[in-house]
């Protein structure tokens, strides 16, 4: 099914936008998308944590996996540290298809099983996070490569994010923080806000903002030199943006450069303070969601800031 006129809106969440989503064949839906803002402190969240399987991920598996079926995929493969494996885990099995999800063999306990549950298949990977790569590309030799990574059907979902963002705010957004690890929310939403200047919805595109934590920031490290510094692979409270290796690091580092956006890494302890403070004022969220606040803290974001809060915090519950 070929998009509709471009700009036309209707409906709600995600498939609200679809006019203007580079994606054919009918929509894989489990209610993604129309997530809320709230404030906090000075600045305002967008609680991605609501979403089916609690994370941001579910928009890029919604587009990804109907992209797939379109395709006429019957087994998709996904490589990633838990979030984006669930979300592909969920939406495969809601479009009928077999799974197969690569993680690193540290990966949270919570996350595996939660992939499990959705039918997927399961296969652990040790070595550097680049070696889980490596087996799923490889895996992608006979079945669908739905690589939140690599696949740009899945930006087509992220992008959605600064859709909402600018229905709400317009233009009174200036600021926009997000966690790093792969770059799907930062990339996706410097295509959608791209999309709504050419537009002439938007005169400006806010400035875009990238953290990351100290223990694995490839990107800042090598943010003055345009490509990723070498990382030594560490724990992290903010597992879901270790990734030693980002693929798709011009796009991030163009997404922030042209925006006027900065970056910024933040110590865990400062990650895990805010992460524990935002709960005892009744915020669940994951770890590395929290790298957003402490990061905002860090740059001393101007009020009306948008801190994006990538996952819920029922994943991390045992972690607190």
């Amino acid at each position: 099914m070929p998009p509709a006129e471009t700009g036309t809106w209707s409906g709600r969440g995600l498939w609200r936008y679809r006019a203007d989503l580079a994606v054919r064949g009918d929509p894989v839906t489990l209610g993604e998308g129309a997530t809320p803002l709230l404030p906090h402190e000075k600045y305002l969240l967008k609680m991605e944590g609501i979403s089916p399987t609690g994370s941001f991920k579910d928009r890029g598996a919604a587009t990804t996996i109907t992209a797939a079926r379109a395709a006429g995929a019957r087994t998709v493969i996904e490589d990633s540290s838990g979030n984006a494996g669930t979300a592909i885990a969920a939406y495969a099995a809601a479009a009928g298809l077999r799974a197969r999800i690569f993680a690193p063999d540290d990966i949270v306990a919570a996350k595996a099983r939660a992939i499990e549950v959705l039918g997927a298949e399961l296969i652990k990977v040790s070595g550097p996070r680049s070696a889980v790569t490596e087996a799923a590309v490889a895996a992608t030799k006979d079945a669908y490569d739905a690589g939140h990574a690599r696949d740009d059907a899945f930006l087509e979902g992220t992008k959605t994010i600064a859709y909402e963002l600018f229905e709400e705010l317009g233009d009174q957004l200036r600021d926009v923080i997000t966690p790093v690890g792969q770059g799907t929310v930062l990339i996706g939403m410097a295509m959608g806000f791209a999309d709504l200047v050419a537009m002439g919805r938007m005169e400006r595109a806010p400035r875009l903002h990238g953290v990351q934590s100290e223990a694995c920031a490839p990107l800042v490290r090598g943010a003055s030199l345009g490509r990723p510094a070498p990382v030594v692979r560490q724990p992290s409270i903010a597992d879901g943006i270790r990734i030693p290796e980002p693929t798709r690091a011009e796009r991030s580092y163009a997404a922030v450069r042209y925006s006027g956006g900065r970056w910024i890494a933040v110590a865990d302890d400062a990650i895990e303070r805010a992460w524990r403070q935002a709960a005892s004022m009744g915020l669940l969220m994951e770890p590395t969601s929290a790298a957003s606040i402490a990061g905002a803290r860090v740059l001393n974001l101007p009020p009306g800031s948008v801190l994006i809060i990538t996952g819920s915090g029922l994943k991390a519950i045992d972690r607190y």
